[in-house]
């Protein structure tokens, strides 16, 4: 279950917007006067009346052709934005504004005397502006100036040049574009022309009139066809050598080769051969024919024995010449056959590889035409391409496109501001200079309010102090908190018997003696046996020894081997100072107890009521934690506008630390604005008696 109470948040107080402007009320008078001050000048400039000339351009986001046949063109969200502001760009161009000033009217109604060229441009650009309405496409042109009255006629020429160089720069450009497709398409044909001049050098060189894609180099095919040959002319060769080899060699083991039996049937079938032994067996015949009736000594008998024999040794001779003649020939026709053949054959082969050595030359030269071939097709396509893309922008020169003039340019006399300049300035310098007050207060994060230290330390101080001033009814008012302190620890003496306070600080400087020795006198006053006890041995006072010239004290009591009476050293009390107990002199730093200071306190306690402890600060000094053990309570001093909430809270922790049966916090040294709110309203109210009344604006709002 939910809780039904809700914890309240606590109100620090620290937004005090009127005491902000009273701490820093030279800086705000500064601002005052800078923002003036530059308001003034501006006022002057901006402020006084002129002249104006207002025209409106329509940026389309459609392209409108002219042919029937093309679709417009429409422009995206993201690209009509971007083309927007280009335009917005292009109208204040230089190269714009200077070519409209060529124009000898605008020059007689724009240029200064002795005003130079660049300088009157400048002016022009700067006191044109062009303005788009977002979700409309028209551009509002505007030239404002002083002294001019022609405002429309410089206006209108600097639209005509911007829509002209528009017009040759942007989408639907016709001159520009047509020259730079024209200079492209020279460009082309030269190449053309060159290309077709190397590929017919190439032709001549390599004897050819066509190169084709998808066909062999003829090259090569010569190459193939003395390949082939020089193939043939081999084999030829190859059978020259074999049959060479197949006469001479003998078959089979058998006695007679080819050659024998070729010679053999060449002379058995020679006609000379037969008939010449035709002729010598018919005269054989016929002398065997005589010897038939002869006897062998008969002397035509051996006559014609003789004949016979000188025949057959005729025609033995005659066989034999003749096959040795068909065998020499025949052997010699081999190996001519094969002379011719390896002649043929080795011109065949120089032949070839010369070809060879020239078809590398040959095929980088064909291959070299078919891509000139190509390029040259590709050409073609780009020139048809640009041929029509010209026709196109010769047709589309002329459309509406993109932009194009609404409202030319007219003069209106423009009112000046200067009062509503001045006024602003004002208000603008009045705002930054409390602003920055305010900013620079709360940027200041010392303590300042009760209600921080509340916010921080989890309960409310037990009292917060005035800082002393010259106004009697502050110091008054002061006093009585200063008692109602001393009230509250009265009391505490008597519910829980707290007799020992330690008052501690958190930083030095904070009043702690003077609020220790303040207390103690009140205290006294009020009937309260009260010793104010200066154990501050970081930076001990010389309040506590006024009225006496004794430098001894505290550390006497407690460094002295002989025990001494106290109250022999206590200075006694005056009208302003309460009884008191110096520390005296001292070696160090830190207060040397030697393990005395218990008993010490247990005799101050028989004679006093109630001991007010006065301590060095808590974050320098570790003698604040010794004595916050032996002490009832402490009080924790926060001088206002000195600490920040770290330096609290530190000092927090190391209370906690000791846990001590009571712990408080005084805010001391509290400044009072005027303005101050709760606290000037309260210092009011104790001077008057009378309560005091809200201001009209709490009136109106809380009525």
């Amino acid at each position: 279950m939910p809780s039904t109470s809700e914890e309240k948040p606590i109100i620090t107080g620290r937004f005090k917007p009127l005491v902000a402007i009273l701490k820093y009320k030279l800086l705000i008078l500064l601002t005052i006067v800078s923002v003036i001050g530059l308001g003034i000048p501006i006022a002057s400039k901006f402020g006084t009346s002129s002249y104006e000339a207002n025209a409106v351009i329509l940026v389309s986001p459609k392209f409108i052709p002219n042919l029937a046949s093309e679709r417009g063109m429409d422009l995206g969200r993201t690209q009509y934005n971007f083309y927007i502001k280009q335009q917005i760009n292009m109208i204040k161009r230089k190269d714009v504004l200077r070519e409209a000033l060529q124009i000898p009217e605008v020059q007689k109604y724009w240029l200064r005397d002795k005003e130079t060229i660049e300088n009157s441009i400048i002016r022009l650009q700067n006191s044109i502006t062009a303005k788009n309405r977002r979700g409309t496409p028209f551009l509002k042109v505007s030239l404002v100036d002083k002294k001019s009255q022609y405002l429309d006629i410089i206006l209108n020429a600097v639209i005509e040049i911007y829509l002209k160089k528009n017009k040759a720069e942007n989408l639907y450009d016709s001159d520009g574009r047509i020259a730079r497709l024209k200079q492209r398409r020279q460009n082309l044909e030269n190449l053309i022309v060159t290309k077709r001049k190397r590929r017919t050098e190439i032709a001549e060189e390599l004897g050819v009139t066509t190169f084709q894609e998808n066909s062999l180099n003829p090259y090569d095919d010569i190459l193939i066809e003395n390949t082939s040959v020089f193939r043939l002319a081999q084999r030829k060769r190859v059978e020259a050598e074999t049959s060479l080899a197949s006469l001479i060699n003998k078959r089979n083991n058998n006695s007679k080769t080819i050659l024998d039996v070729l010679v053999n049937e060449m002379v058995a079938n020679d006609g000379i051969l037969k008939n010449y032994k035709t002729q010598l067996q018919a005269r054989r015949t016929e002398l065997l024919t005589q010897m038939a009736g002869l006897t062998e000594q008969h002397p035509s008998y051996s006559r014609a024995k003789k004949e016979i024999t000188k025949i057959e040794r005729n025609i033995e001779q005659e066989t034999k010449k003749l096959t040795k003649d068909i065998r020499e020939r025949l052997l010699e026709k081999s190996k001519a056959d094969i002379y011719q053949a390896k002649g043929i054959e080795n011109s065949l082969k120089n032949e070839l590889d010369k070809q060879r050595t020239r078809a590398n030359r040959y095929s980088t030269l064909y291959n070299e035409a078919l891509i000139i071939n190509k390029e040259i097709s590709r050409v073609y396509l780009q020139l048809d391409k640009i041929q029509k893309q010209t026709d196109f922008l010769t047709i589309e020169s002329d459309a509406p496109g993109f932009v194009r003039l609404d409202t030319p340019a007219s003069v209106s006399v423009k009112s000046g501001k200067r009062k509503q300049i001045l006024i602003l300035s004002i208000i603008i310098a009045f705002g930054a200079g409390i602003g920055i007050a305010i900013f620079l207060d709360l940027l200041d994060r010392r303590i300042r309010t009760p209600g921080e230290i509340h916010k921080i330390l989890g309960f409310p101080p037990i009292a917060w102090l005035l800082e002393s001033s010259n106004s009697k009814d502050v110091e008054q008012l002061a006093n009585d908190y200063l008692r109602r302190m001393a009230l509250a620890l009265e009391r505490d003496w008597h519910v829980h018997d707290t007799d020992c306070f330690v008052l501690t600080s958190v930083k030095p400087g904070a009043g702690t003696t003077k609020l220790t020795l303040q207390l103690a006198h009140v205290l006294t006053e009020l009937g309260v046996n009260t010793l104010a006890l200066e154990m501050n041995a970081f930076k001990n006072d010389n309040r506590y020894t006024e009225g006496t010239t004794s430098n001894q004290g505290l550390t006497t009591l407690l460094n002295s081997d002989n025990e001494l009476a106290p109250e022999l050293l206590i200075v006694p009390a005056t009208d302003k100072l309460p009884d008191r107990l110096p520390i005296g002199e001292t070696q160090s730093r830190h207060l040397k107890t030697h393990g005395k200071l218990l008993n010490l306190l247990k005799q101050l306690k028989t004679q006093y009521d109630l001991i007010i402890i006065d301590t060095p600060p808590l974050l320098l000094s570790a003698d604040a934690e010794l004595l916050g053990k032996v002490a009832g309570g402490v009080l924790l001093v926060v001088e206002a506008e000195a600490i920040t909430p770290g330096e609290l809270k530190r000092a927090a922790s190391l209370l906690q630390r000791l846990n001590p049966p009571v712990v408080g916090a005084v805010l001391n040294r509290v400044k009072v604005f005027r303005g101050g709110g709760y606290f000037g309203d309260l210092i009011e109210e104790y001077k008057t008696g009378i309560k005091k009344k809200p201001n009209w604006i709490k009136r109106l709002l809380w009525k």
